[in-house]
């Protein structure tokens, strides 16, 4: 006949040296650690975002205006770039009259052309253009042209033409 007794659990060895503190300090560390590098990621990512978006709003490059293409088509030129991985170009403008706003966009046979200023290329090729719809004043519409062969470089600058009014030195982002 055998007979058993039962031991109360000790401290292990591990415990004895307070490996096993350790062990979970380790992990908690490791956790931190882990967090804290997403956190210095999502910062640097949103700075980065923002300098890239600060292109966009450079005081020392407006877009120019123009009184006379303002009045006769009412909307102002807002921004020229590229985008699409350069094989698309946008033209942001803003209604300023509604009226005259809507015949400059229902206009679907005669788009602005955009030209460079740097080298013979322009586009005129309006992939998307806003028709028949209600605009609002102050809104911001744009059109969307095929940048066939790169004509339209960000950093250079472009005219828009259009009726036989020009707007010259636009900078394109």
């Amino acid at each position: 006949m055998s007979i058993t007794t039962a031991v109360p659990p000790g401290p292990s060895p591990a415990d004895a040296d307070g490996s096993s503190r350790r062990t979970s300090r380790d992990g908690r560390s490791r956790t931190a650690l882990a967090v804290v590098a997403v956190l210095v990621v999502a910062v640097l990512g949103l700075l980065g975002a923002r300098a890239l978006r600060a292109g966009d709003d450079d005081p020392g490059r407006p877009v120019p205006q123009s009184a006379e293409m303002e009045t006769a088509l009412g909307v102002r030129m807002s921004r020229v770039a590229v985008v699409g991985d350069g094989g698309l170009v946008t033209l942001s403008y803003v209604v300023l009259d509604v009226d005259k706003a809507t015949r400059f966009q229902a206009d679907t046979k005669h788009p602005p052309v955009l030209r460079s200023e740097a080298r013979d290329g322009s586009t005129s090729r309006v992939s998307i253009m806003r028709q028949g719809h209600i605009n609002r004043a102050g809104a911001t519409y744009y059109f969307v042209y095929q940048n066939t062969g790169g004509a339209l470089r960000a950093g250079e600058d472009v005219t828009i033409e259009y009726a036989g009014l020009r707007l010259e030195h636009v900078p394109v982002l």
